[in-house]
């Protein structure tokens, strides 16, 4: 007995260093292939540029990929050992509990993507007008921050921050927003404050990051003319610029229940006219290039105009 098990640790002992080898180079392998896949996937479905589809998908995918390679690795070793398949059997506590952790984020992931689809439901509703302008800006944004080579994380956190950036108007009252004729001083003022309405609704929501600041200040100019604080040039997060440029484009292209849309070609050349005093021209020529790259498909706004919207006209001058 003793001898077998003896005998049984001597294979085990034997095979097990050269087998980090072959186990190493099959995760390699994986990851190698993995990157392939889904940045070529990535490439096809989203219009990323190959080399910035694949950047960081190996390095990503080669952790965990070799955690759970040398879990299985493990599980062999400890399978003929002595101890036998009850001890290749503990290998998978540590498994379950890093699967719970993963599960854990997807469903935190799942709930922050709700609480998005809920504001801005409820800004859609509360402004009839600008339906759907919320997820184009966001669109418009990804395309910019995708063209300046920002990471995926924070090319997610830019399309939260358009399709968030008019969440303040949930604080300004109705009537203002659907007023029929152009608005008092006075009413422009209270519009002008939804960026810091929507700032303090945001501010405990920590996934957003950097969005909140976007929201704050995407109504800045370059020249210290904009609002809510006047901030002039690099004062400005590059974030709130960002959105600042999506948000003008998609006002002036997009399709409304009271006027059409502007075409693409005439919307670029106004943000270029105005680039340098109120839009950062990297901004622009960011969205410039990615237009003439990928091209515009926006959600058009639903022909069907909600009933209390029926009949009016829109607000002169009021911002968007």
């Amino acid at each position: 007995m003793h001898w077998a098990l003896g005998g049984r640790n001597a294979v085990v002992d034997c095979h097990f260093p050269y087998a980090l080898l072959p186990v190493g180079a099959a995760v390699l392998a994986f990851c190698l292939i993995l990157t392939v896949l889904d940045g070529g996937i990535r490439a096809v479905a989203l219009g990323v540029p190959l080399r910035r589809a694949w950047r960081g998908l190996l390095s990503r995918s080669l952790a965990p990929v070799a955690v759970h390679g040398l879990a299985g690795l493990m599980m062999a070793v400890l399978w003929r050992s002595p101890y036998g398949p009850v001890a290749a059997l503990l290998v998978l506590l540590p498994m379950c509990v890093s699967w719970w952790i993963f599960a854990q984020y997807h469903r935190e992931r799942a709930a922050h993507q709700a609480t998005i689809r809920a504001l801005v439901q409820a800004v859609d509703i509360k402004d009839g007008y600008t339906r759907g302008h919320s997820e184009r800006v966001g669109q418009a944004s990804v395309m910019i921050a995708r063209e300046l080579g920002m990471d995926d994380e924070r090319v997610e956190v830019l399309r939260f921050a358009g399709i968030l950036h008019d969440v303040g108007k949930l604080g300004v009252p109705t009537r203002l927003l659907r007023k029929d004729g152009p608005l008092t001083p006075e009413e422009r003022r209270i519009i002008e404050l939804h960026p810091e309405y929507g700032h303090e609704m945001v501010r405990g929501i920590s996934f957003l990051g950097e969005a909140r600041a976007a929201i704050l200040h995407h109504h800045e100019r370059l020249d210290g003319t904009g609002y809510p604080y006047g901030l002039v040039g690099t004062q400005i997060p590059e974030c709130a610029r960002v959105v600042a440029v999506a948000d003008a484009f998609d006002a002036m292209t997009s399709t409304r229940s009271y006027r059409r849309a502007r075409p693409v070609e005439a919307a670029v050349a106004e943000l270029g006219r105005c680039a340098g005093t109120q839009f950062d021209p990297r901004m622009v020529g960011a969205l410039a290039r990615a237009l003439g790259r990928y091209g515009w498909h926006p959600t058009v706004t639903a022909d069907e105009t909600p009933y209390e919207l029926r009949g009016r006209k829109p607000v002169s001058g009021a911002p968007r």
